[in-house]
């Protein structure tokens, strides 16, 4: 090879560098912690590979000291990296319906705060539309792969995420993560929650967002999965080891 192809080559590779690392920001030193903890339960670290937590996080905007909410955060596993991210000056709320607690008991949340392992995490064992949020209270929230529920958990949806809007301070952040359902299908895969597909319509999510005063910022394409024909839920055997088609959505209060 000449030196001058040499050359060419080398400038190529440099600027395919420069531009992954444009893509690709620097994970903040505490979000990586977080996701690095040995602490976390060793079931928890098993799933990281393909959830992103520290890609998420970081295009979320989570920082130390922050106050967040996690919506229907089941069993915990997505609180407890915020919570170990947002550190000893944060709080993360916890929100899980009644419905759950019936369905899958309570063993999981009370082993995982159990002596009090995680002091930054609040329960908040309230429906979605009754959750008493104050107005301007928090910097964030958060709904990993469960928007889609909210569409069988409440009639309501709307106000949902209206009292959300209200309790973010100005600026406040909301991140979506979901599983993409076929596009203009809106919330008909959502619905049902014994049998439908357990997915939502990106699009459909954006504009329910919009009407809510939410305003979109920015996508991340990390969980994407252009193989997922996005006909079956996320649950089918077919996806065992492998994942769905998700989206991921950072949305903002306005600040002013």
């Amino acid at each position: 090879m000449s030196a001058w192809l040499r050359g060419v080559v080398l400038a190529a590779l440099l600027v395919c560098a420069s531009v992954q690392a444009a893509e690709s920001p620097p994970i903040h030193p505490a979000i990586q912690a977080a996701v690095d903890s040995q602490e976390r339960p060793p079931k928890d670290r098993s799933r990281d590979e393909n959830r992103h937590y520290a890609e998420l996080l970081e295009f979320f905007g989570v920082r130390p000291g922050m106050t967040i909410i996690e919506l229907f955060g089941a069993g915990g596993n997505t609180a407890e990296v915020l919570a170990r991210a947002v550190g000893p000056n944060g709080k993360v709320y916890m929100q899980n319906p009644d419905f759950f607690y019936e369905r899958f008991g309570k063993k999981a949340v009370d082993e995982r705060l159990a002596n009090n392992r995680l002091p930054n995490v609040v329960r908040l064992d309230k429906p979605l539309n009754e959750m008493g949020l104050e107005p301007n209270s928090l910097d964030g929230a958060v709904a990993n792969m469960v928007l889609h529920d909210f569409f069988w958990l409440s009639q309501d949806v709307p106000g949902v995420l209206k009292d959300v809007h209200k309790a973010l301070k100005p600026g406040g952040w909301f991140g979506v993560v979901d599983h993409a359902a076929p596009a203009g299908s809106g919330a008909e895969h959502a619905k049902d929650r014994d049998h439908g597909t357990h997915r939502i319509d990106e699009a459909y999510v954006k504009k329910i967002f919009a009407e809510a005063g939410f305003v979109l910022e920015a996508s991340n394409d990390v969980l994407r999965n252009p193989a997922d024909d996005r006909s079956k839920p996320f649950y089918d055997e077919s996806f065992r080891g492998k994942s769905t088609d998700r989206f991921v959505l950072r949305f903002r209060k306005k600040s002013n």
